[in-house]
């Protein structure tokens, strides 16, 4: 390896913090890469995010925002701040920009408990309902080579590039469960069913969830799903005492340096089969179903009102209309909804609006996020929130936490939800969301 080296510093009147900066061109599997930095043991708390044309591998925690029930807390260099709670999302913009670090990254996770601030959802988890750090190490992989960038000394991390040990081979643990909520759900989608057809709301997504008792071994669970599941965004992370492991097909926000915003929609949902004609099939009523038609179109007619309240008008637009994505047990509609951010708004007034995402809420989304108040008896968690990250320049990338699992104290935990609308049949509803979870179940591997 002959790496490029260069330094970048951010000053602060009483605090220095040298950011190292090096980039090698020499490509690494980014799964090799993380399984010797943590068999290094440099990393105590760690995010991989793998998007488009790159992957992320953040480190150690020089800084981090979090939001509770009743505050939000900034922790930097030893010190924690906390202010009662007003307005988070706007607070934890505020937070991060105080920071003294320059070109920051933030990474972690909005959980779905923070639409309780904003809607008349109420329920909440014990953790951090938002939790972001600050990394004292990043990695940028693509196919040219690597970025490293640390505020500690980076020969311990080239020592782990060097390594060409092979990825470890890892044996799934499916777990038995017992499906026993399967009446209660279906008992609970009927009286949604009821509700939208009463004109209440025209749609809302009804989730469950099964807990399993155990630790879950993140990076082989990461490992042995990436070999069988297709995503748009895949993440393996550890943060204080919550993990997951997931492989969303949905995107729930980007900006890029343009300030675009795109969002992506899945609704409609046929599963998978082994069987080509049968596959194609079922491809097919994707587009002809009356129920899987409406249910996408009610929310790309929602999501360009969304992007229209913080987009300059003329710049919303819907490209790549009703395409199909295929993953491994389950094929979708999709769409992308798109526009130029106003110049007064930020990333943040997106998020504040777009969350959360339509696709795992309803429409209207303040009613459906009330009717799954009442009919869900758990709180969601970081379920069908938002992991990914976001940055000093307004830039940011956030996946919807869906076809994940999520590792809380001694307790791992899958959830799958369904659309419904007045069409839906609750039994076709629950047949969806097991084939939803069983994305995960099949790929997990126990400590």
């Amino acid at each position: 390896m002959s790496p490029i080296a260069t330094q970048a510093a951010t000053q602060d009147d009483t605090q220095s913090v040298i950011y190292h900066e090096l980039f090698v061109p020499s490509p690494k599997d980014p799964q090799c890469l993380l399984q010797n930095l943590l068999d290094f043991g440099l990393f105590s708390s760690y995010m991989l995010y793998q998007g488009d044309r790159e992957t992320r591998i953040a480190g150690n925690t020089l800084g981090s925002i979090s939001v509770s029930t009743e505050a939000v807390t900034c922790t930097y260099m030893g010190q924690t701040q906390s202010q009662p709670i007003t307005d988070p999302l706007k607070q934890v913009e505020s937070a991060l920009a105080s920071l003294p670090i320059e070109n920051w990254t933030a990474y972690g996770y909005v959980s779905f408990d923070m639409a309780r601030f904003y809607s008349p959802y109420t329920k909440a988890i014990q953790q951090p309902l938002l939790n972001f750090f600050i990394p004292e190490t990043e990695l940028h992989i693509t196919d040219r080579g690597i970025r490293i960038r640390s505020v500690k000394p980076i020969t311990k991390i080239l020592e782990a590039l060097s390594i060409d040990a092979p990825l470890r081979s890892y044996k799934a643990n499916p777990p038995v469960v017992d499906f026993a909520d399967r009446e209660y759900y279906q008992t609970q989608v009927s009286k949604l069913i009821q509700a939208i057809r009463e004109g209440h709301l025209h749609k809302a997504i009804l989730s469950r969830s099964v807990k399993v008792k155990g630790e879950m071994d993140l990076l082989g669970t990461y490992c042995l799903g990436s070999q069988s599941n297709n995503s748009v965004r895949s993440y393996c992370f550890q943060m204080d005492n919550v993990s997951a492991v997931g492989f969303s097909p949905e995107i729930l926000m980007t900006v890029d340096r343009d300030r675009f915003v795109i969002t992506n929609p899945l609704a409609g949902t046929r599963p998978r089969s082994e069987d080509l004609d049968r596959d194609q099939q079922l491809n097919r009523e994707l587009f002809t179903d009356a129920k899987e038609v409406k249910e996408h179109a009610l929310s790309i007619w929602l999501a360009q009102d969304e992007i229209g309240e913080f987009c300059i008008p003329e710049t919303v637009r819907v490209f790549d209309f009703m395409q199909v994505k295929q993953y491994r047990c389950v094929q979708h509609l999709s769409s992308r909804v798109g526009g130029e951010l106003k110049p007064e708004k930020t990333l943040w007034d997106a998020l504040k609006v777009l969350f959360p995402g339509i696709t795992v809420s309803g429409i209207d989304k303040q009613n459906a996020l009330a009717w799954i108040d009442r009919l869900e008896v758990e709180p969601r968690g970081l379920y069908a929130g938002g992991i990914g990250w976001v940055d000093s320049h307004g830039t940011a990338d956030l996946a919807i936490a869906i076809r994940s699992a999520y590792q809380y104290d001694g307790s791992i935990c899958f959830n799958a939800g369904a659309g419904i609308v007045a069409e839906s049949i609750p039994e076709s509803e629950y047949v969806e969301s097991v084939n939803k979870m069983n994305t995960m179940l099949t790929n997990l591997v126990l400590k």
